[in-house]
């Protein structure tokens, strides 16, 4: 796993504990002398990582790039960097990273009991992602749910309402995405237009009456994953969990050739850990 720009005590913390963990040998990318300085203030003496040299922003995710393509490292993790630096190396189509699927971020939300996650598409990337975009998002939560043991994944596509209103643009899209990914996924469950509550209360699709052998009955009250309307959506959606409920989200983007990891400076080290478990399941090959 390449860290991108790997300065600042909280990214050198996330290697730390990757190492820790046996989650990943760390490839720290960045300026060498800085990244010793680093780790020192912290404690570790970088046993189980490797120091890759490169100048600046550009350097670490051009140089980050090249071992991606080596195939020296199997995942990205943003470091000390801009993130329009950071995606804007990946999306390039000569970086190599990009495939012809697109690109999406999905957060795993896990509640404090440690109970069953709930992952959310798209709340940090897609701003006002399209039905293509969001189908992607779909069927690449569908396929992230069967590497993390759950064998037929439900997942319910989000608007305000379960009914179609063509005064909600988000509705008929629910429907439509629905259609789609159950097109090009026969061994999941999609579902939508459905409201929050009803995606996930058990209570809440009874009361409503969506229940029963069809679409909308077999994910009601039960989904896995969610696909919300655009950016601002999800981010209202996994922030709440967060700070409301004391959720924790440990977040990925995929569709590209290795798993991104997009961390933030609010991150605990919890959300970090998680991350790079995520990203881990993700790269995993698909059992038929």
């Amino acid at each position: 796993m390449a860290f991108v720009r790997a300065t600042g005590t909280a990214t050198l913390e996330t290697a730390r504990d990757a190492v820790a963990a046996g989650l990943a040998l760390p490839l720290l990318v960045g300026e060498a002398a800085q990244i010793a300085k680093d780790a020192a203030a912290i404690g570790w003496d970088l046993a189980g990582a490797e120091i890759i040299d490169a100048n600046g922003e550009e350097g670490a995710i051009t140089t980050a790039i090249a071992l991606v393509a080596e195939g020296r490292a199997a995942g990205l993790v943003k470091g000390q960097l801009h993130t329009d630096v950071f995606m804007g190396g990946i999306v390039r189509r000569a970086s190599g990273i990009r495939t012809t699927r697109r690109l999406v971020h999905v957060f795993a939300m896990v509640p404090p009991d440690g109970g069953r996650p709930l992952l959310i598409s798209d709340a940090a990337v897609n701003i006002a992602p399209d039905v293509t975009t969001r189908t992607t998002a779909a069927l690449e939560m569908a396929a992230l749910l069967r590497r993390m043991g759950i064998a037929r994944p439900r997942i319910a596509v989000l608007s305000a309402t379960e009914s179609e209103l063509p005064a909600m643009p988000s509705s008929i899209e629910g429907a439509e995405i629905a259609v789609a990914a159950g097109a090009a996924d026969g061994a999941a469950d999609f579902a939508g237009p459905l409201s929050f509550d009803l995606a996930v209360s058990p209570l809440s699709a009874s009361i409503k009456g969506i229940e029963g052998d069809n679409p909308q009955g077999r994910v009601a009250g039960h989904a896995d994953a969610v696909v919300v309307p655009d950016i601002v959506a999800g981010n209202v959606l996994f922030k709440s969990i967060v700070y409301f409920a004391g959720g924790l989200a440990a977040g990925v983007v995929l569709g590209g050739r290795v798993p991104i990891i997009l961390t933030s400076r609010s991150d605990p080290p919890a959300a970090r850990l998680a991350s790079l478990v995520l990203a881990a399941i993700a790269g995993q090959e698909e059992q038929e």
